[in-house]
């Protein structure tokens, strides 16, 4: 994750260059660190092969959602990204099974197994991306906006994935704690909230396509607060609805967030996702630091005014309204 950083840091320094090329290199990057990682005879080398996996997913994320903006008409971006986040969430339930694969296979083959799936599942991705253009004649421009992203967006995208990260971070705690008291094996079950997530993307794209992001991210932060609130009860049911409000209200925010940075390109995506990650590895540490001093109570109230900053900054930036159409421009069917 950290190497991860990394390439959505690089994706924000480099050049707009050809963007199917750069999706071409960053899969290649991936499957031949997976070959190296499963061979890896040393840990140096294993971690060294980590770490260009992490790059290369950095690349490929961001010059994706870029590309989304290249290729398409203003008027389907937001169910266009909607339907990458949600295309990554599914990816990430998907790679828990292969992870376990090493414990019947071992965690070599794993690491190949990994790195076939991506090779056969990217291939078929980019090829048909590039017969798309090639059938429509499109020719791949430039970003609408171009420029680097507001720094709105960046501050964003620090709370975005912190609230997040530190739900599934201490609601195990939580839940083997009083009044609970769940054996880890059940506790673990908290993170079955991703599943309802996967459908909050499209609706969430759908949603900013016909009303506009700034609608989507302040109605996404006061639902997403009130079930954090919830989560203060000391009830099952209102973990599963503070779970659920959560990964849902991230994925929604995600996708609002990074198609607004699409909009301006693949610099401003890069530093977009480089803010909301780095955002992401502070929540353990920090939030961790206010359960043990305040309690759980003392933990969810910063989760919930880092979410209400979020919407704040929607509610006053012009990059909000980064995904309306002018009155009378025809949009074309979804593909």
């Amino acid at each position: 994750m950290t190497a991860g950083l990394l390439g959505f840091a690089l994706s924000g320094l480099l050049p707009e260059g050809d963007p199917g090329r750069t999706l071409r290199r960053s899969m290649w990057l991936i499957v031949v660190a997976s070959a190296v990682a499963a061979l890896s005879p040393h840990f140096v080398v294993l971690l060294l092969a980590r770490s260009g996996q992490g790059v290369g997913v950095g690349l490929l994320v961001a010059g994706g959602l870029a590309d989304i903006a290249r290729r398409n008409p203003a008027s389907l971006g937001g169910r266009l990204t909607g339907s990458l986040i949600g295309g990554t969430a599914i990816g990430g339930l998907l790679s828990r099974l292969t992870g376990y694969s090493a414990l019947w296979l071992g965690w070599r083959a794993a690491f190949g197994l990994g790195g076939v799936l991506a090779l056969a599942l990217l291939s078929v991705a980019l090829n048909r991306l590039a017969g798309r253009s090639a059938d429509t004649g499109r020719e791949v421009v430039s970003p609408r906006e171009g420029g680097g992203a507001p720094l709105g967006l960046i501050v964003a995208g620090l709370g975005i994935l912190f609230v997040n990260i530190a739900v599934f971070d201490l609601l195990p705690y939580r839940l083997a704690g009083p009044p609970f008291h769940l054996p880890a094996a059940l506790a673990d079950l908290v993170y079955l909230a991703f599943v309802p997530a996967l459908l909050t993307a499209g609706v969430a794209g759908r949603a900013i396509d016909r009303f506009g992001a700034r609608a989507v991210v302040l109605a996404t932060a006061g639902l997403g607060i009130a079930c954090l609130l919830v989560g203060l009860l000391p009830s099952l049911f209102a973990v599963a609805v503070m779970a659920t409000g959560s990964i849902s209200g991230a994925v929604a925010f995600h996708t609002s967030h990074s198609g607004a940075a699409a909009a301006r390109g693949r610099v401003a995506v890069g530093r977009y996702l480089t803010a909301y990650y780095i955002g992401g590895a502070l929540a353990a540490p920090l939030v961790a630091a206010a359960y043990q001093t305040w309690g759980w109570t003392g933990a969810v109230l910063p989760l919930c005014a880092a979410w209400t900053g979020v919407g704040l900054l929607a509610f006053f930036s012009p990059a909000s309204r980064w995904r309306r159409e002018p009155l009378g421009e025809p949009v074309p069917a979804a593909p």
